[in-house]
């Protein structure tokens, strides 16, 4: 079975049973070049030649065995640092210098501030990082050794660059006959380890493992998912389209159902939350699907007074399909096996949010304005103008930190009702599990594990047609918000 933590964490692989995709590798070189990066013998290997680039360059690092030897304990006095490179040791730690630079650099401002010395305010505000380290220098600071490298390291960014990818070079690794060759024990740990997961190849990038990226444009499994499920929109609507368009009604239960969610979506979020002028004209038409109105309405609308003016629901109901059914496709992928729902990473809901906050913005500011758009964010209130030049610019900035906010909140929820379904099934599954090592270990009665399976099996059942029935309900909700948002942007207070 695929791990179903990978249903809520993005990976630049798919997981499938280690039975339809084994590893057999039998050489150090046939391994994928993410893989070998985090082996501790390549990491050594890397280690010596950064060393050596960085020497060649005179970045003045400490000796070689005390560079390499803090780089180890570095790595192993953390379970956060665990198989990170040499790069990273030294990247981390002028990462955290930088901090710490501005840190210290406040703090003398703040000091001069507060003396209300002027002379000095202005020289702590010119303080930067060289003069930093010279105060590190003058105090006996940790670090003393590296202080050197990180006054190198801040004005030669390319150069360190340049030296990592160059000592990183897994194709010279791979042809170097000095490396000795892997142990049978550990190829085969690693092809355990590897069996099972199916590789994205990544053109434009460098990976640090199978869940970060180094560098580049990642494509991830979740962004892979996110296009198919594009393509299957387009393809499917766009042949539901073209019927449409040659007034063909759409035939089969397949198609209906789609027309069903379209008029669902027109009639009981666009046009009651946006607004329409069809003033009642479609009734009729309601019952024949996503059709124009019909033509002998043509000429009561040519006379009518919103006839050159644009339905507002119209107008924004491409968008709100849009939303509903891609938000849809990605819900239900996580009850595919060996896929997962884009829906449970924040980058995707805050994103969606993201589309409903710049169409916000966007409409309100065609609707009424720059300046009108602010201004609608005021409720009308009939106030002394002594009273309103006080209070309404305080209102101004609740309505606007309100806009934002109620936004983010829009990806939360998405985001959190699907993790936390996943989350709810995992721990239903580990019942089983839990019930195994109970009999294992504890010598608990065998029928106690036979219980726990048939409940585990049957929850799991239960609350992945619950899951089900929130992957709808989730679309629905983040498409109603949505035109909620962009009504009250296009339509006054």
């Amino acid at each position: 079975m695929a791990d179903p933590v990978l249903h809520i964490k993005d990976s630049y692989y798919f997981e499938i049973p280690k039975l339809l995709y084994p590893y057999e590798y039998t050489r150090r070189q046939q391994f994928p070049d993410v893989w070998i990066s985090l082996d501790p013998e390549f990491q050594e290997w890397e280690a010596e030649r950064l060393y050596k680039e960085l020497h060649a360059l005179e970045a003045e690092l400490p000796a070689k065995a005390k560079t390499l030897g803090d780089w180890q304990h570095w790595v192993h006095a953390d379970h956060a640092n665990f198989a990170k490179p040499l790069k990273e040791f030294l990247n981390e730690k002028y990462q955290a210098h930088v901090a710490k630079s501005k840190e210290w650099r406040a703090a003398q401002v703040q000091a001069a501030e507060k003396a209300k010395d002027k002379e000095k305010l202005e020289q702590a505000r010119k303080l930067d990082f060289n003069q930093y380290l010279d105060h590190l220098e003058s105090t006996h600071a940790p670090d003393q050794d590296y202080l050197p490298f990180l006054r190198w390291r801040h004005t030669h960014v390319k150069e360190f660059q340049h030296a990592v990818q160059v000592a990183r070079n897994t194709d010279e690794w791979k042809k170097d006959d000095s490396v000795g060759e892997w142990s049978d024990a550990k190829i085969h740990s690693y092809n355990a380890h590897l069996s099972g997961k199916v590789l994205i190849p990544q053109p434009f990038a460098t990976l640090r493992n199978l869940y970060e990226k180094e560098s580049g444009f990642a494509i991830s499994k979740y962004l892979l998912i996110e296009v198919v499920v594009g393509l299957i929109l387009i393809l499917l609507f766009s042949r539901l389209a073209a019927r449409v368009e040659r007034g063909a009604p759409p035939k089969g239960k397949f198609w209906n159902l789609l027309e069903v969610f379209l008029v669902f979506i027109r009639d009981q979020i666009a046009k009651p939350v946006l607004g329409a002028h069809d003033h009642g004209h479609e009734k009729a038409g309601d019952h024949g699907g996503v059709e124009h109105a019909p033509a002998a309405h043509g000429h009561a609308a040519a006379h009518s007074p919103h006839a050159h003016a644009i339905d507002p629901a119209a107008k924004f109901l491409p968008l709100l399909w849009t939303i509903f059914f891609f938000v849809l496709g990605c819900n239900l992928m996580g009850m595919l096996p060996w896929a997962g729902a884009p829906t449970a990473a924040f980058a995707v809901t805050f994103a969606m949010a993201c589309v409903t906050f710049f169409t916000v913005i966007v409409a309100g500011m065609m609707q009424f304005g720059v300046v009108g758009f602010f201004l609608n964010q005021i409720p009308g209130m009939d106030l002394p103008w002594y009273m309103a030049i006080l209070i309404k610019p305080m209102i101004l900035i609740i309505e606007l930190a309100g806009l934002c906010i109620k936004h983010g909140v829009l990806a939360v929820r998405l985001l959190a009702n699907m993790v936390a379904g996943h989350l709810v099934i995992l721990g239903i599954m580990g019942l089983a599990f839990g019930a195994e090592a109970a009999l294992k270990f504890s010598g608990a009665p065998g029928w106690q594990w036979g219980i726990t399976a048939i409940i585990a099996v049957v929850a799991s059942a239960a609350f992945n047609v619950l899951e089900l029935f929130v992957a709808f309900l989730q679309a629905y909700i983040i498409t109603f918000l949505s035109a909620l948002f962009i009504g009250a942007a296009i339509h006054k207070h």
